[in-house]
């Protein structure tokens, strides 16, 4: 399957009633691979996934593996416990930063020491040619354990092939995670001593460097092929959610899209207007290249799994506990039902949601059975029974479902919605009284069909 591009509001629109609908155009072919995995098809309900289930414990994953889809760096021990439960044929994917090292060689908490003296050619340096291209994260500081690595030099990959992803296979795993996944040089990347005799090689000059995009995307085509050859799917880490050439090879390469940006923005940094008092969940520019993102991905047989931070977690110890006070609980109703209308509106075959406060992951993550799975997850939606439609003048989205109507107003305005004739009940089991529901500001509703008798009928 290919991720395409399309010509999205390039002159190729549609009207339904009064509804606009932009079509997708196939423009490119690449060869699919043939993984041993297959993405749980999940075009009927609410799919959710994990996100790492380091903190899990056996009697949660027996008891709800069959409401996750996919782990996101599933941990080794608890590879027999998913595969023993209901569902045995879950994606599991080994955690591995795309970058850095995936095995690291300690010494006094870094390892460096054991790269200089065994494979200095490989280590990624910034300009001062001193200090490692470290990542660096906002609330968490620069980490020195995993050394950054010169992706562009065939060592590395032979290096990670040895050391991850061939054990990864044998452990059990059926899929690679790469994390941090970006086509820019935001770690200031420089060059290397991998020049004739050890000497200074000049790589990269700026955060910018077209020449640091060439060499990710070089090197995400060789280790897609390697790692296929080992029969695991390989899902980046990666939110850029534009249809710009280099995004969508990434696309085109990988077998699926793990989005930690999600659909939601929540500032973690403290004493900001979000920390006091949450933000907008969403904006009409953002929602809609989201939507026609997913829905191209979808169509193509890319995964797309979404991570949605919502309300301060350990970042800066705001929220050591873990606990998504922001998530939980009836007064948290209006973020669940944007998440999952937003999950609604852009689903086909291969997707699912993750749902908690920010860096909240583990399998500590609420809901049931620390899962991140909510109510909301449970309603009877059925299968979508078309496209995603947008009102124009209010720029309002909806999406008709076998069993409900998923609908998001991703305006900085309430606006009113008129629902199709029937009996109509909201996901909580009270009716839905008069003609028409009002949605706030950037939020989103489903609305059910009383009495609708849903078929079990998987489309895409």
């Amino acid at each position: 399957q290919m991720c395409i591009r399309d010509r999205y509001g390039g002159g190729s629109k549609l009207m339904v009633g009064r509804w606009l609908f932009f079509p997708l155009l196939v423009q490119l072919k690449i060869q699919a691979a043939s993984p041993m995995a297959v993405w749980r098809n999940s075009s009927v309900g609410i799919h959710a996934f994990l996100t790492f289930d380091s903190e899990a414990n056996r009697s949660d994953i027996a008891a709800y593996a069959e409401d996750i889809d996919y782990v996101w760096g599933a941990s080794s021990a608890h590879l027999q416990d998913w595969r023993g439960s209901s569902n045995p044929g879950i994606v599991l994917s080994k955690y591995i930063p795309y970058c850095r090292d995936p095995a690291p060689h300690l010494t006094n908490g870094t390892a460096l020491p054991w790269w200089q003296r065994n494979h200095p050619e490989l280590v990624l340096y910034r300009c001062d040619r001193v200090t490692p291209a470290w990542e660096c994260f906002s609330g968490e500081g620069c980490h020195h354990v995993s050394v950054p690595l010169d992706l562009s030099n065939p060592g590395t990959l032979a290096y990670q092939m040895s050391v991850a992803v061939r054990p990864a296979k044998v452990e059990g795993y059926n899929a690679i995670a790469l994390d941090n996944y970006d086509l820019r040089n935001t770690w200031r990347a420089c060059g290397a001593f991998s020049g004739p005799s050890g000497s200074w090689k000049q790589l990269y000059n700026s955060t910018d460097d077209q020449q640091y995009t060439a060499d990710v995307l070089d090197w995400t085509k060789r280790a897609v092929d390697a790692i296929h050859q080992e029969g695991l799917l390989v899902i980046p880490n990666y939110s850029d959610m534009s249809m710009s050439e280099e995004v969508l090879t990434v696309c085109n390469l990988t077998d699926g899209i793990l989005a930690e940006a999600g659909f939601t923005s929540w500032n973690p940094v403290p004493n900001t207007s979000s920390f006091r008092n949450p933000p907008p969940m969403t904006n009409p520019a953002k929602f809609e290249q989201q939507v026609r993102f997913v829905r191209n991905l979808q169509k193509h047989g890319k995964g797309f799994f979404a991570i949605n931070e919502w309300g301060s977690g350990n970042d800066y110890g705001l929220n050591p506990s873990k606990f998504p006070f922001n998530v939980s609980g009836e007064q948290n109703r209006a973020i669940r039902q944007f998440i999952t209308a937003a999950y609604m509106m852009t689903n086909g075959q291969s997707s699912a949601i993750f749902l908690s406060c920010i860096q909240c992951y583990g399998g500590s993550s609420g809901g049931l059975g620390n899962f991140s799975l909510w109510p909301e997850y449970a309603a009877p939606v059925g299968y979508p029974l078309g496209e995603p439609l947008k009102q124009p003048s209010s720029g309002v989205w909806t999406r008709s479902y076998s069993g409900g109507l998923a609908i998001v107003n991703p305006g900085k305005e309430q606006q009113h919605v008129v629902l199709p004739k029937g009996s109509w009940a909201d996901v909580y089991g009270q009716p839905v009284s008069g003609p028409q529901v009002t949605l706030p500001a950037a939020s989103g509703l489903i609305v059910l069909r009383t009495g609708a008798s849903l078929s079990p009928t998987r489309v895409g």
